[in-house]
């Protein structure tokens, strides 16, 4: 239990106009998971034009969620607009602004919007960096399209950021240079392993588990990358999801994909979410789990139908959605 009035966590969302909404769900989970007595600075590095009524209906979110809580917009500035995003936004490059954009803040945690929160981050937060410059998981999603980093080559839609050092170093003038480079796969993950490397820490899966890369979680176990135990507890009970495989919000088939949609009904985004699928296919929007690996029955959506499967494949019973 942390003793209250502990520093608040700062941690860090970065998104355009694609990834708003889907940042408003990764907000929602965060906040409902705060631990009691201690809040969250949400600082979210956005495009200048971001329209002020979707700033203010993240606002609410926040808001309505915890009142201790408070969420901050930082317009992105235009020093990376130039840089190679090959099929991305120059969005991905604001997480490097963040250091610049935040001089009075020493630690940060950055995250992607595509992720869900499904416990506290405090002792995440509080970890020994040392002079580490950042923190990561090891990525089993991508495979090294970069060479590797010394001790592996890590995903960068959560990290801790040691923003002291990372002025200290000088390292925002490096990744700008950098990232003129048409020669990454993943630029500004490329850029970050590289630049980083030697001063990383590593961090367990249950910090970026993402559902989906079964085959690779075994291929990083047998090459002892992550101990057996180490990934049997990023399944069970993991701290942030990256649905960067699965994305439920498409109609991707994943066993955890119904908490997410349990936190986007928690936004005002969720009939819109739902809209956006009914007409093309199934959407599972949950699953009752035994022993959190036999499932039991899934509920999906289709159009106007709900429809219920026993053990996700024998059907049930079909009912009118409102």
């Amino acid at each position: 239990m942390p003793k209250k009035n502990q520093s608040p966590i700062a941690v860090a969302f970065c998104f355009d106009e694609n990834m708003w909404m889907l940042a408003g769900v990764a907000i929602r989970s965060l906040l409902y998971h705060k631990s009691p007595g201690r809040a969250y600075n949400i600082y979210c590095v956005v495009p200048p034009d971001l329209a002020d009524e979707k700033r203010s209906e993240l606002a609410d979110i926040v808001a309505r969620a915890d009142a201790e809580s408070c969420i901050i917009f930082l317009n992105a500035n235009s020093d990376f607009n130039k840089s190679v995003v090959r099929q991305y936004t120059v969005g991905i490059y604001y997480r490097f602004m963040l250091a610049r954009l935040l001089p009075d803040v020493d630690r940060i945690i950055y995250c992607d919007a595509d992720v869900a929160f499904c416990g506290p981050l405090d002792a995440l937060y509080d970890i020994n960096m040392a002079d580490n410059i950042i923190a990561g998981v090891r990525d089993v999603a991508q495979g090294r399209p970069y060479p590797a980093a010394a001790n592996g080559y890590i995903n960068s839609g959560v990290l801790v950021m040691n923003l002291a050092e990372i002025r200290r170093r000088n390292m925002y003038s490096r990744w700008r240079e950098l990232s003129m480079r048409d020669d990454y796969a993943y630029p500004d993950q490329d850029i970050l392993n590289q630049t980083c490397d030697g001063k990383i820490l590593y961090l367990p899966p249950i910090y970026n588990y993402m559902p989906g890369a079964g085959n690779r979680m075994a291929g990083a176990i047998a090459n002892g990358v992550y101990s057996a135990r180490e990934c049997e507890m990023a399944a069970k009970n993991p701290v942030i999801i990256h649905y960067i495989l699965r994305q439920p919000w498409n109609g991707r088939a994943n066993v955890l994909g119904h908490l997410w949609w349990r936190y986007a009904a928690m936004t005002p985004f969720y009939d819109a979410f739902l809209a956006r699928l009914r007409q093309s296919a199934d959407v599972i929007i949950h699953r009752v789990l035994l022993f959190n690996f036999i499932n039991i029955m899934t509920v999906k959506v289709r159009q106007n139908l709900v429809k219920y499967y026993l053990f996700g494949i024998i059907p049930i019973i079909k009912v009118k959605s409102v």
